[in-house]
């Protein structure tokens, strides 16, 4: 590679990391905590691990009837969700079937988009966004892919993704003649520019098959529905009309039972193996309505782990059926594949463990990689940029170092207010936010990079420690208890957070500022 080609690439690489830094950081250090988000709610809601819950569908599409919306000829999804149940379903093709007789919703409502989110003991629908920031795991979740900026959030996650990518590719290429030497070079005695480096470098290299698959599977969840077209768009105007009435001679209007069809399902199944079910009706209320079920099984057979069967549910005549232990067609397990991969869901708790901490690695990396652009710019060629990359960099490290303890924080807030107080976790929320802006502005005003990581691994430290105690005294389940009664969530969360608390106590009480590193030896010599 020539010098101008390395330069081009070396700098892309640069540019496109700073620029996404901040957010990417917010994804990994988010999403390392996402991989357990039920274990979380669970543990906040002092509830012990419970096996499957089954979906009472007849109650689901009564209530989703009740709220207004017309039903014939729907395509709906049911599934549990964010510690309750979703109901899915793109808008009707034609808006003249509507049937709205509670006057709930006017016509061009009740023939659109079906998009609720039910409480799983109630059944009471409610808006999704609303139900989904209620509980800790769930915020978390969608703070991963920034789902708390209206409108736009999911998709500047996906550019993120996009970036992270390319950042990803040209590091390689930049690295790609050293990649196996730099792997193993760790000058931990070195200059403060080099240690940042190869530790940027050492890694990058570790995690680089788990980084290039969240970028790929990132960009995929958050803007394959730009690139994707409905069929509205494709289909002209005057096909949607024949369409519309083919459907309309296939009505049905005899109320059938789904629990009936799911029931008859799973009775091929003991209770022990099934781990989770999705279903999903097409063309409800047709002649020819179709139940479409997967269902999922403990142990591992494939990573696609999902038995599929379709019965038509007028003469309960079995349509399809695949075991898990085949393959599936690629159209089928394509979407359902990146998802199982994304979270991890194919390997059991302990792949959920090391993805953690490769999560935790990534922040590493990204935060070394700010670190390195700093040092390379404290020079007195510089010097008349000095103030500005000073600024920069306290804004950066507070903002990703501060999430630390504003998630520790958060932690404890959850233990602090009532499970059944008003607007709970919008308080919670607020306070999250500001205690993650208040510890940005402080280190814009200090502009220390070492207080700055110093303070941020003792304050999450301590608030770490001072989490399974605040869990004790407001549940009684403390850890040195809750393995035996069978909370082995509350234990999980507990015993992780005090660990990583006394690490972060530890680290951050013996780490020395680099002027104050070279005195001693001096001293020492």
């Amino acid at each position: 590679m020539s010098n101008r080609d390395y330069n081009v690439f070396f700098n892309t690489h640069t540019v496109s990391g700073i620029v996404i830094s901040i957010g990417l950081y917010v994804i990994f250090f988010a999403g390392a905590f996402t991989l357990f988000m039920h274990n979380i709610d669970r543990w906040e809601a002092n509830e012990k691990p419970h096996g499957l819950t089954l979906i009472d569908y007849d109650k689901v599409i009564a209530k989703v009837k009740a709220v207004g919306y017309d039903m014939h000829g729907r395509n709906l999804s049911i599934y549990e969700h964010d510690g309750g149940i979703n109901v899915y379903s793109r808008p009707l093709r034609d808006t003249t079937l509507v049937k709205s007789k509670l006057g709930i919703l006017d016509p061009l409502e009740a023939s659109g988009r079906i998009d609720l989110h039910l409480n799983d003991k109630t059944y009471e629908a409610s808006a999704h966004k609303v139900i989904s920031q209620k509980t800790l795991g769930t915020f978390l979740y969608d703070l991963h892919f920034f789902d708390q900026i209206p409108t736009v959030g999911f998709y500047l996650a996906g550019l993120v993704a996009v970036f992270f990518l390319f950042a990803t590719i040209t590091g390689v290429i930049v690295h790609w003649k050293k990649i196996v030497s730099n792997f193993f070079t760790f000058r931990l005695k070195s200059t403060v520019k080099l240690l940042w480096t190869d530790a940027h470098t050492a890694l990058g290299i570790i995690g680089l098959p788990f980084q290039l698959m969240y970028a790929i599977t990132g960009a995929i969840f958050c803007l394959l529905v730009v690139i994707s077209v409905p069929i509205d768009t494709i289909l002209p105007e005057e096909n949607t009309e024949e369409v519309s009435s083919e459907i309309k001679s296939d009505y049905n209007h005899e109320e059938l039972s789904i629990n009936d069809e799911v029931d008859l399902i799973l009775s091929d199944f003991s209770n022990k193996n099934i781990e989770s079910v999705y279903a999903s009706i097409k063309n409800y209320h047709d002649k020819n309505a179709e139940l479409e079920i997967y269902v999922g099984t403990e142990g591992i057979e494939s990573v696609y782990n999902y038995n599929k069967m379709i019965y038509r549910i007028s003469d309960h005549e079995l349509l399809e059926y695949k075991s898990a232990s085949e393959a599936p067609l690629y159209t089928e397990a394509s979407w359902d594949f990146i998802h199982i991969i994304h979270f991890g869901d194919y390997g059991g708790i302990l792949l959920k463990v090391l993805y953690f901490i490769l999560a935790l690695l990534t922040c590493v990396v990204i935060i070394s990689g700010v670190m390195i652009w700093l040092v390379a710019r404290d020079k007195k060629s510089y010097s008349h940029k000095a103030k500005f990359n000073k600024n920069v960099g306290a804004i950066y490290l507070g903002s990703c170092l501060g999430l630390y303890p504003a998630i520790a924080f958060m932690f404890l807030l959850t233990k602090t207010f009532p499970l059944g107080m008003a607007q709970r976790f919008v308080w919670i929320s607020w306070l999250f936010l500001a205690f993650w802006v208040g510890y940005t502005v402080y280190s814009f005003v200090i502009k220390s990079n070492f207080k700055i990581n110093r303070n941020a691994l003792v304050l999450a430290g301590f608030m770490g420690v001072l989490i399974p105690v605040f869990n004790g005294i407001h549940s009684g389940l403390w850890f040195w208890k809750s393995f035996k009664l069978g909370y082995t969530d509350s234990f999980f969360v507990d015993i992780t957070w005090l660990f990583c608390g006394l690490v972060s106590l530890w680290v951050g009480l013996k780490i020395q500022p680099q002027k104050q590193k070279r005195d001693l030896k001096l001293q020492m010599k």
